[in-house]
């Protein structure tokens, strides 16, 4: 049953992202249309990354909470920021417990990580397709650097748009993976309900989730939300909440 689990994400991207290119790619030949970037509705997901990079001279804030049961309490403060359209560079301060910490480990600093990502495509024809990495750097004496090499897509369909992530956690002894699927849909252009499987590898150890959750457009490029991370297997915690607050600033907005 684990096994069928963990699959899902890689059963989903081969049927509806592969079919997809397929079926668009005469389409996808002819028409300025098809060409159009990938609408952006919510800046993060919860236990997700989402498929999309700053904007040239943009800047995103975003501080967060995550607290599951069995795992403990955890904190972010992190900014990105976009070189180009396509190109972003983004540094991430993780405070206290997450899943990748054993329980031994008391509430701190850990490490801090410095990553880089390039967006492939940034159309949804056939797919939006993005490629990075970050490095994990030990604040702790006794830690190792880490190197988490990520390819995210999306696909829309209609107003749906579904994100696929893989994220690899590379240490010389101990490698960990995460894959999710995300889903979000916008009501009433102020709210955006999503949806999230979320699947881990850590150390040999697999865990499940399923988070639903909601974002609200508070205006002023000011996005909150929360989400309700749930264990369905393996060693993932049994409930949790996750919050997130995002701001922009910078950018072709200021400009315009």
């Amino acid at each position: 049953m684990r096994s069928l689990v963990g699959r899902l994400p890689f059963l989903f991207v081969l049927v509806c992202f592969s079919g997809n290119a397929i079926c668009q790619e005469s389409s996808a030949s002819g028409g300025a249309s098809s060409k159009q970037p990938l609408k952006e509705y919510i800046q993060e997901f919860f236990l997700s990354d989402a498929v999309r990079c700053q904007e040239r001279g943009e800047w995103q804030l975003t501080a967060g909470v995550d607290s599951r049961r069995h795992i403990g309490t955890s904190s972010l403060l992190k900014t990105e920021y976009g070189v180009t359209n396509r190109l972003q560079l983004g540094v991430e301060l993780p405070y206290g417990l997450t899943e990748e910490e054993s329980a031994e480990t008391q509430s701190r600093w850990s490490r801090a990580s410095v990553g880089v990502d390039y967006q492939i495509i940034r159309s949804d024809q056939p797919f939006a397709l993005s490629a990075g990495i970050a490095f994990g750097i030990p604040v702790r004496s006794n830690g190792e650097i880490e190197y988490e090499p990520t390819v995210l897509m999306a696909k829309s369909f209609h107003k749906l748009q579904i994100h696929a992530s893989f994220v690899a956690d590379i240490e010389e002894e101990k490698p960990s993976f995460q894959y999710n699927l995300a889903s979000v849909y916008p009501v009433q252009r102020h709210w955006f309900p999503t949806f999230e499987f979320n699947g881990r590898s850590l150390h040999g150890n697999p865990a499940f989730y399923l988070t639903p959750g909601l974002y609200r457009n508070l205006g002023h490029r000011l996005e909150i939300g929360a989400g309700v991370p749930m264990g369905v297997g393996g060693t993932a915690g049994r409930l949790g909440i996750v919050g997130k607050l995002t701001w922009e600033l910078g950018g072709d907005h200021e400009r315009e």
